[in-house]
């Protein structure tokens, strides 16, 4: 007996209300600091954002500073955003071994806004003056095997906003785990991203000003909390298939669903597709492509991503990764 379309579509509808319900959708807007949710990694946007899993990349330190153990060898990476509204927004990090167990990196991320003409309610057209916004968050990040099969890692950085005369400096933490295991390389990983105090924006007056500066209300930073898991789906000769599902928890909006794929050819072509679920006005999925030719003692890999956000439009990142070559079961 043929089951009608209708039914179908009434039981995955019932399921995706269940198991994805559109909690915390009253929390929009509610954050400050929202460039700390541009993901730097072209890999990760490619795949949708499904990154907690994602191992021996040192993009990691964004994503999750565990898998950053997987990286046996120096690495580092950096990443341009075209972002909306003529917004430039710029990632670099790398990472190092030290001692058996350790690893040790530096993150930073920088976004600005370029010159902005002034206006008022009186000059709507302009003043002819400028003033810029201008964000940027740098720190350490650390990772530690603690045995074959589970590392956990850690960043802490400074983050500083400013607008105009308006300033906002604070501090956040983040703390991931991964757990590895040998069938298909299934892998399970946590993290708890932007996790710190409030951030308050101040107007700081002049130094012959003997007022007090003005400190307008706090808000939270972009809390996030993800749980999601990978396996290698297909491995034959040269090819490698790799599948990815994150579950993601913003303090500010609804929960929301990341599944991603990753086609490899012989460790030189990479091909990814995206899907977001549960995210307003990105039906569309995402799509990357990377290369990784090798260069000299290590392998220098070209990555680029494209995403469409709605209304915002297509947006395009491009990265660089170089790391001393490794074995392919280190990867």
């Amino acid at each position: 007996m043929k089951v009608p379309g209708w039914i179908w579509w009434s039981v995955a509808s019932g399921l995706y209300a269940q198991l994805l319900p559109n909690l915390g959708g009253q929390r929009v807007g509610i954050s400050a600091l929202t460039f700390l949710r541009v993901d730097p990694s072209p890999r990760s946007v490619g795949m949708a954002g499904a990154a907690v899993t994602i191992k021996g990349d040192p993009y990691g330190a964004y994503w999750n500073p565990g898998t950053l153990t997987h990286l046996p060898f120096f690495g580092m990476a950096a990443s341009h955003t075209f972002w909306i509204a003529g917004l430039d927004y710029s990632y670099v990090t790398f990472s190092v071994p030290w001692r058996r167990s350790y690893r040790i990196g530096l993150q930073a991320q920088f976004l600005s806004s370029g010159p902005i003409e002034r206006r008022t309610e009186f000059q709507s057209t302009g003043t002819g003056e400028y003033f810029t916004a201008t964000y940027w968050a740098m720190g350490p990040v650390v990772a530690y095997e603690f045995s074959d099969r589970f590392s956990a890692g850690s960043s802490f950085k400074i983050v500083r906003e400013q607008l105009d005369f308006f300033q906002a400096t604070t501090w956040l933490v983040d703390v991931g785990f991964l757990y590895q295991t040998d069938v298909r390389d299934f892998r399970f990983g946590v993290i708890v991203q932007n996790f710190g105090p409030n951030s308050r924006l101040r107007v700081r007056r002049n130094k012959q000003d003997q007022a007090p500066s003005i400190s307008a209300s706090s808000y939270p930073a972009p809390t996030l909390f993800a749980i999601g898991a990978a396996i290698r789906v297909v491995e034959k000769g040269s090819h490698r298939l790799e599948a990815a599902l994150q579950l993601n928890h913003p303090n500010d909006n609804a929960e929301n669903l990341r599944l991603g794929l990753e086609y490899t050819y012989a460790g030189f072509l990479f091909i990814r597709v995206g899907q977001k679920v549960g995210v307003q006005e990105q039906y569309i999925p995402t799509g990357g492509l990377g290369v990784a030719p090798g260069l000299g003692r290590g392998r220098l890999r070209i990555d680029y991503a494209a995403e469409w956000i709605g209304r915002l439009g297509l947006q395009h990142r491009v990265g660089l990764l170089w790391q001393k070559e490794v074995s392919s079961s280190s990867r």
